[in-house]
């Protein structure tokens, strides 16, 4: 009886050393190795290791508030090369025809189609250069090269 007792002691001992270095409740860990012995010893050796995937987690954090400060940044960036860009007076080529006094919109006139992004010479608004009008303020949009 007194080498049982004396398993159950070390078998507590050995879980609480385990369990706490994991992350478990020590008392939890007391009390399964003591009832537990082996099982327990062996379950807790197989459990995931709690501080390490909270530190895991805390890095995941970090990495993900990196990424949206950089991209946050990207934005700023892009938001200031297109206000520069939108700045500049357009290009004889893509200016629009006078609008008429009848109140239907002006052409804009661009070189030819493309699939890059061009910018409505009347109300600024950037789209790709293939449409036939402005989505924003409905301007046709005429090419040379039709």
């Amino acid at each position: 009886m007194f080498i049982y007792v004396l398993v159950c002691i070390l078998m507590a001992i050995a879980c609480y050393m385990i369990g706490v270095s994991k992350g478990y409740s020590a008392g939890v860990c007391i009390a399964a190795g003591f009832f537990g012995n082996l099982i327990a010893l062996l379950v807790l050796i197989l459990l995931p290791d709690q501080l390490q995937e909270e530190a895991n987690a805390a890095h995941a954090l970090d990495y993900r508030d990196r990424e949206i400060a950089a991209l946050q940044k990207r934005v700023t960036q892009l938001e200031e090369a297109l206000r520069s860009q939108t700045a500049e007076p357009p290009s004889d080529s893509a200016k629009p025809a006078a609008k008429p006094e009848t109140g239907t919109p002006a052409q804009a006139l661009f070189p030819a189609r493309t699939t890059e992004v061009v910018a409505c010479p009347v109300c600024g608004r950037r789209q790709r250069g293939d449409r036939d009008l402005c989505y924003a303020c409905r301007t046709p949009f005429r090419y040379e090269q039709e």
